[in-house]
């Protein structure tokens, strides 16, 4: 009923229009791509930029951190922050501290403008005040719940070391302090086993007993009873000599023989003296 030729120009037309259409389309898309290009750019570099800055806290460490991580430190365990901020865990310590106020600032990592107009002599014996008094709060944080499960893991690698005694078989030790008064005595090392106090190594020697405390390994093998040993008979060890026991009566022998010798050496002294005075009379 339409004549062909308009109906081949109205197909005409409306094939032309459908092409500009797409072409529209394809405009649209590739600007659109464009805009998601650049979107999807700014947002790579944003999170690029907040993983920068994450990262860069990150390598910031705390003080705490970075005190137990120095060379002859290995013993100490890092306070956890809300023990630092409670000012009820540091009661009867800032006698020990000349500068107290600015060493627990140093720890707890605020910054104080007195200290920074301190000279490097100053800031020096600050650093030396800033280790006393954490090692003083480190004695007090060992003897709660946490800081028993931090030394735990210690404890359980042989940090502190192993009883060189023989029938102690390679127990852990413990560190202790003679005194809770800082300045007296370095840092012992207790055995479960013997109970018996040794000498601590030498790279931990400039530890004070002070920073571990007289309480420690007592009261956290009462918190933690299966640290405990079980001690079994000792069997006492017999000298021998080409596989013969040693009698009973030698050592006393010879040392009944050491004495009277040296009392009859004294004996001759005297008399010999006693003679002298009286010639030159």
């Amino acid at each position: 009923m339409y004549p062909q030729k308009k109906k081949s120009k109205n197909n005409s037309e409306s094939g032309s229009s459908i092409q500009t259409e797409s072409g529209s389309d394809s405009r649209s898309e590739s600007s659109y791509d464009s805009e998601e290009d650049s979107k999807t750019g700014s947002e790579s570099e944003s999170n690029s930029d907040s993983e920068t800055k994450n990262s860069s806290e990150s390598d910031v460490i705390g003080w705490p951190e970075w005190f137990c991580d120095l060379e002859g430190n290995e013993w100490f365990v890092e306070i956890h922050d809300d023990y630092l901020m409670d000012d009820f865990n540091f009661y009867g310590i800032s006698k020990y501290i000349p500068h107290y106020h600015l060493a627990l600032d140093t720890i707890r990592d605020i910054d104080n403008e007195e200290s920074q107009l301190l000279s490097k002599k100053d800031k020096e014996t600050l650093d030396k005040e800033a280790g006393l008094l954490y090692g003083l709060i480190h004695a007090r944080y060992i003897i709660t719940r946490r800081g028993m499960k931090d030394m735990i893991k210690k404890i359980k690698y042989y940090t502190f070391g192993k009883c060189l005694r023989y029938q102690c078989k390679n127990k852990f030790l413990i560190p202790i302090g003679l005194h809770d008064v800082p300045g007296k005595n370095s840092v012992k090392v207790y055995c479960p086993n013997c109970q018996k106090i040794y000498h601590a190594p030498k790279y931990v020697s400039s530890i004070d007993g002070a920073f571990f405390g007289t309480t420690f390994p007592h009261f956290f093998l009462s918190t933690f009873p299966q640290f405990k040993p079980k001690h079994v008979k000792e069997t006492a060890f017999v000298p021998k000599i080409f596989g013969f026991e040693i009698h009973s009566s030698v050592p006393k022998y010879y040392i009944k023989e050491k004495i009277t010798s040296i009392n009859n050496i004294n004996e001759k002294e005297i008399f010999e003296e006693q003679i002298q005075i009286e010639n030159e009379k």
